[in-house]
């Protein structure tokens, strides 16, 4: 017997060899019984190979599109956006030729919908219903890219009474590749490693894509948690389009592990968020129910309602469900090459593409089925938003600060890329224990239809259902971005201007009279870009280590930027071309001074210390967390603009490191990194330079000697739990993504600018270092002792965290070791805590650290 299927294996492994089960014909994928349109590209016709023969690239897929455009009176194809290596983001759209023709009218009739002073005037039932169909965010999951070829052709070349009539009433949108940069780095890489003869061993390398891998974006970002915070620029026009068009359901095509079968939605029932409706649940399930049969008639097996869920609506599957909407996941077993081995048998390429096209089919014949339940949906969703928020007794948030322009000015920026309105303060609020000053602050009245978002993105996720988590579990965008908020009892008389892009912030030079030095704040958060321009053009710029008074009665604070001029700067010229461009590009006062007397700390003094130009590289490759890697990369290239070098971890060793004052370690496990590596490290940091890590790094430090720290393990065991239960009870220890809140020593360097002593921090790890001594040199940022702010965390994790830093500033010789125990730049938003990190970047070689004995070092 075992002779028997050995043999029929090969025999197997030799017919995909073959490739003749690889690059399926059309009518391997398409519905049998339909007649298809002899005008209308097929696939193959224009590409020169069959769907699933190669990885379509994106080029391959641009090209397909807008031949089908040209050719198909059904098809118009639009390019929306651009990401960052300049690839169109494009939408093809999908009805009747009727429907084409009139398609922006039929655009603005369907988003009254959304408007409750509008949509009860329409005609429900005689307008088409609007699907989003959006492909391999993913990049590496590609299944979904492939699939839109064939989704595409399908509904623009078959013919008859059925696609007449489901064209009529139904408009389809179609995102071929929602992360462009990505596909094609994947495609590169599977169809460059492509042999003649398939091979389906799981360690090819055609299944083990190089690092970074074409998930991610060009800047390593996951654009499937973009969709809320919308840092990116393919988030940002997809998120344009998605408001422009209101459809009434979104399908978010994924691949998960290749031993999986397919999943659709509805996910855990218990992780639903509180938010979405139980209508909305229901129009799921009768999706669920006909994608069931669909699978079954092609003999595929699923799952639902299992492990995924619909919590974080950062995500695709979760984002249209607070838009009035219904989203959608799938996730097909993920091929990662041509044919894998899998638990399930030979997995193919055609096979997952024919999984991702049935549901695509089936989602849409089953919303023109039942269209007017989702034509209504979406019109009660938000007649319902705005009855719910009259009944609410605070009826507006206030936000903003009048230290910090820029924050404020993209968080009302960031509401209104989601629909959300908001207001100018038209004059000075006191409101719970903040102040806001007016034409600083912005009003949201949450009597607006897009009230469920607004609540989701002020609100606190305290006590969830459940502890366990897809995602995250905690995303007030305010706390993200550390800006003070408040909700208040009423709008009234207190509403000024709605927001505009004219309120960006606009510096100026403050002060008249004989200029002896220029000096600007660090409160704002674009201060370090502003000190960045200052630095790389040469110019000697110190630091403010102690607050100070001019003679006229100016305040500024510890981290205040000094620009002296006279015998320091002497091209006045160049000077006050780069103050300008400070003032003009970075929005930021800059205060003329005319003399270096004050009434205490004149500008000659000792506490005036000049800043180095930071020299900075960030560790990439082998070990290193790509999302983490990214991170930093985005932050310092695209907010600060401080030119740095992404070095590998295996060129660390050859590298002269004499190049870089500053040597990042983003979150990684580093256990590639050779011995005499950290000896190169010890000696590199015995030049006064200054070394930075994240999170999972601190371990390797501490592992390696080059700090010595305790961090505590959680050995709570699974007693008491059922057999089932204790499978899940690990999952539940998880910190799944948490803030919680620390307090700051002001006064040291690692948190100038900072005006609250208070300031809440991202966590989705469990590292805790064990209570030190509270040496504030050393940790000048502890967790209090009640720290949870928003979201879920084990009670034993809370009650061990409280009390402890969350950063640690360790002496290595004459050098500075900054090891920060979370992410400070979580997934580009968190910008609160990105200011800790422009501190150990612009102020680490200035940190006083004490050894514990009571001298410092």
């Amino acid at each position: 017997m075992k002779l028997k299927v050995t043999i029929t294996y090969f025999l197997l492994v030799i017919l995909l060899a073959s490739n003749s089960v690889l690059g399926q014909d059309l009518s391997y994928y398409l519905p049998k019984d339909v007649t298809y349109s002899s005008t209308v590209p097929k696939p193959e016709d224009v590409l020169g190979f069959h769907v699933g023969e190669f990885h379509a690239s994106h080029d391959n897929l641009v090209t397909y599109f807008r031949q089908l455009a040209q050719s198909s009176p059904r098809v118009k194809y639009e390019v929306y956006g651009k990401t960052h290596e300049n690839r169109p983001l494009t939408i093809a759209i999908i009805s009747s030729e009727a429907n084409i023709k009139r398609i922006e009218e039929i655009r603005q009739q369907h988003i009254q919908l959304s408007d409750p002073s509008a949509s009860s005037k329409l005609k429900v039932a005689d307008l088409p219903v609007v699907v989003w169909l959006s492909h391999s965010i993913h990049g590496n999951e590609a299944s979904g890219a492939n699939s839109s070829l064939l989704t595409a052709y399908y509904l623009a070349a078959a013919q008859g009474k059925d696609i007449d009539d489901l064209l009529d009433k139904t408009i389809i949108l179609i995102d071929p590749a929602t992360n462009p940069d990505g596909l094609q780095r994947f495609s590169n890489w599977v169809n460059s490693n492509k042999s003649q003869l398939s091979n389906p061993d799981p360690a090819s390398r055609e299944h083990n894509e190089a690092w970074p891998g074409g998930r991610s974006n060009h800047y390593w970002f996951d654009l499937n948690r973009d969709w809320l915070p919308i840092e990116q620029p393919e988030s940002e026009a997809r998120i344009k389009q998605l408001q422009d068009w209101k459809p009434n359901i979104l399908i978010d095509e994924h691949e998960q592990g290749t031993n999986a079968t397919f999943h659709f939605s509805p996910g855990e029932p218990n992780r639903v968020n509180p938010l979405i409706s139980p209508k909305n649940q229901e129009l799921t399930q009768k999706l669920a129910d006909n994608y069931a049969k669909a699978f079954d008639e092609i003999g595929s097996f699923y799952t639902s309602g299992e492990r995924y869920d619909d919590y974080y609506p950062g995500r695709g599957p979760t984002f249209l469900d607070l838009n009035g909407g219904v989203s959608l996941l799938f996730e097909q077993a993920s091929v990662r090459g041509f044919v894998q081995e899998s638990d399930n048998g030979l997995l193919t390429f055609p096979f997952a593409i024919r999984n991702q096209f049935t549901g695509s089919i089936s989602t849409v014949k089953t919303a023109f089925k039942l269209r007017n339940e989702f034509l209504n949906y979406q019109k009660d969703y938000y007649t319902s938003a705005i009855d719910d928020a009259r009944k609410e007794t605070q009826k507006a948030y206030v936000f903003g600060a009048d230290y910090d322009l820029n924050t404020t000015f993209k968080f009302a920026q960031f509401l209104n890329k989601h629909g959300i309105r908001s207001y100018l303060l038209k004059s000075n609020l006191n409101a719970g224990k903040q102040s806001f000053k007016a034409s600083s602050a912005y009003v949201v009245p949450v009597d607006q239809s897009q009230y469920r978002l607004i609540k989701s993105i002020f609100g606190i996720h305290l006590n969830p259902k459940d502890s366990i988590f897809y995602d995250i579990s905690a995303w007030n965008i305010p706390q993200a971005y550390n800006l003070p908020f408040e909700a208040v009892g009423s709008s009234a008389g207190i509403s000024g201007d709605a927001f505009s892009p004219n309120q960006a912030p606009a510096g100026k030079i403050i002060g008249t009279g004989v200029t002896n030095s220029y000096v600007f704040k660090w409160e704002d958060y674009l201060a370090p870009r502003a000190l960045s321009r200052l630095l790389q053009e040469n110019i000697i710029v110190k630091v403010a280590s102690k607050p100070f008074e001019t003679l006229d009665g100016q305040k500024f604070d510890r981290g205040t930027i000094l620009i002296p001029l006279g015998s320091i700067n002497t091209d006045v010229a160049k000077v006050e071309k780069i103050i300008s461009e400070i003032n003009i590009n970075d929005g930021i006062d800059v205060y003329r001074l005319s003399t270096g007397d004050n009434k205490a700390t004149d500008l000659g003094s000792s506490y005036f210390s000049v800043i180095e130009k930071p020299r900075v590289a960030v560790l990439t490759e082998d070990g290193v967390n790509s999302i983490s890697a990214g991170q930093i990369w985005h932050l310092l290239d695209t907010k600060y603009k401080i030119p740095f070098t992404l070095l590998s971890v295996r060129g660390l060793n050859r590298a002269d490191l004499s190049k870089y004052n500053i040597i990042v370690l983003p979150n990684g496990n580093y256990q590639d990194l050779e011995e005499r590596v950290v000896a190169k490290l010890q000696d590199w940091l015995s030049s006064g330079n200054t070394l930075i890590a994240f999170e999972s790094a601190a371990n390797w430090l501490n592992k390696n000697q080059l700090i010595k720290v305790e961090f505590e393990k959680d050995d709570v065991k699974a007693k008491g739990f059922s057999y089932e239960n204790s499978l899940i009870f690990g999952a539940s220890r998880e910190v799944p993504g948490t803030v919680f809140e620390t307090r700051l020593d002001l006064t040291h360097p690692i948190n100038y600018g900072y005006k609250s002593d208070l300031l809440p921090v991202f966590k989705d790890n469990d590292i805790i270092q064990v209570k030190a001594e509270n040496l504030s040199a050393n940790y000048p940022a502890l967790y209090t002792k009640s720290p949870l702010l928003d979201g879920y965390a084990p009670a034993n994790f809370v009650k061990s965290l409280g009390g402890t830093p969350s950063l640690g500033i360790f002496s290595s010789r004459r050098g500075r070791i900054i090891a920060f125990y979370n992410t400070s730049n979580f997934r580009g938003y968190w910008l609160g805590t990105n200011r800790q990190f422009a501190n150990s970047l612009f102020f680490g070689d200035k940190i006083r650290l004490s050894s514990g004995s009571g001298r410092e070092q």
